[in-house]
C-alpha cells in the first residue's frame, strides 16, 4: 500500500517522551497498531476505520486525520507543536 499524504502531518509527544510525525493513513495505521497507548476506546476504533477506508479511497485522507486527532486526544497525547492535547485549538 502507498502513502496518502496529508496536507498537514501530526506530530504528537508520545508517552514515552519522544516526538512522532505522523503523515498519512498508512503511517497513522503503523503508529496505532505498534506505538499506541490505550487501544480500547471508542476513538481508537474509529481512527483505525478510518484510515482503512482512506488508504482504499472510501474516505478522503483529512477524514482520516480528524479521526487520528480524536483518537489522539483520547488517548492524552500532546500535540508536538503546542504542547496542548493534540488537535486542540
Amino acid at each position: 500500500m502507498l502513502e496518502i499524504p496529508w496536507d498537514k502531518p501530526v506530530s504528537l509527544n508520545m508517552l514515552n517522551g519522544k516526538c512522532r510525525t505522523v503523515v498519512g493513513p498508512l503511517d497513522a495505521m503503523k503508529c496505532l497498531q505498534s506505538e499506541w497507548p490505550v487501544r480500547q476506546g471508542a476513538y481508537y476504533g474509529c481512527a483505525v476505520r478510518a484510515c482503512n477506508a482512506a488508504l482504499k479511497h472510501r474516505k478522503r485522507p483529512e477524514d482520516a486525520r480528524a479521526a487520528f486527532l480524536a483518537a489522539s486526544r483520547e488517548a492524552f497525547l500532546t500535540d508536538h507543536r503546542r504542547g496542548d492535547r493534540a488537535g486542540r485549538r
